[in-house]
């Protein structure tokens, strides 16, 4: 009991929980002094933070984009010719080891070493895209590659780099232009859960055949929890709701450039 007491006021002194209780307490406060339509604002901010960070929408929202996905197992995956493994795994760090630090997408990294691991495909190819650090330009492809072949792993064929790219649209091409060039019949595509439809799309409308392989999950793809908790609002229903914004809006760009 004392450790739940704990963690909610570890929660409420952060900046999420904080601004949720100064709300409260500034709608009542103005309510007081009459000022009505300030109040009914504040209290409108109150239930917005309290929706996104005390109750499971966000969760079940991103929940749709990621359950299609869930069950795959990598050991029943068919041999392709390549594995891709498309960026946002990794970004430049001046203090970490490789000169590399693992984002929240990390796990897509992790999932390309593992299929070439087992031994499903030949090649691996690293997207991503190009950052600024100190006044030099950095790629994330490039990185990724370095790294890699500095472990000399036996299990780790050829690696490429697929440059710098702006979006999985990019990436997309340049995998289309590799497969013509080299013959290449079919790829596993490595990506987060939540990104997955949108990038199969991509591939399938430039005529790659992917085999999609999902990592990255940030909800219980397969069970629904309850959708509300008592609670003191946290950051985690504003970060998974922002990757579900992120891919509703880029749905909705990639379709009307007619990328998907």
């Amino acid at each position: 009991m004392l450790n739940i007491i704990f963690r909610e006021i570890l929660r409420l002194i952060q900046p999420v929980g904080l601004a949720w209780a100064t709300l409260l307490i500034l709608a009542i406060l103005l309510w007081r002094m009459k000022r009505r339509g300030f109040a009914v604002l504040a209290a409108i901010m109150f239930v917005m933070i309290t929706l996104v960070g005390s109750t499971c929408l966000p969760g079940s929202l991103l929940r749709r984009l990621e359950r299609p996905w869930a069950g795959v197992k990598i050991a029943d995956l068919t041999a392709c010719d390549v594995v891709v493994v498309l960026g946002g795994g990794i970004e430049p760090s001046r203090h970490e080891v490789g000169s590399m630090h693992f984002t929240g997408s990390g796990d897509r990294i992790i999932m390309g070493l593992e299929l070439m691991r087992i031994g499903k495909a030949p090649v691996i190819a690293f997207g991503g895209s190009e950052m600024d650090v100190g006044g030099r330009k950095i790629v994330e492809a490039d990185l990724a590659k370095e790294w890699l072949e500095s472990w000399h792993l036996p299990s780790v064929g050829e690696v490429i780099s697929l440059g710098a790219n702006e979006n999985t649209r990019q990436e997309g091409e340049k995998v289309a232009r590799l497969a013509k060039e080299r013959g290449w019949h079919r790829v596993l595509l490595v990506t987060s859960a939540s990104h997955m439809e949108r990038a199969v799309a991509v591939f399938h409308k430039l005529g790659v055949e992917t085999v999609p392989v999902p990592c990255n999950f940030l909800t219980g793809a397969e069970a629904e929890p309850p959708l509300f908790r008592v609670t003191v609002p946290g950051g985690d229903g504003f970060d998974k709701l922002k990757v579900w914004i992120h891919e509703m809006v880029g749905w909705f760009v990639y379709k009307r450039r007619g990328w998907v």
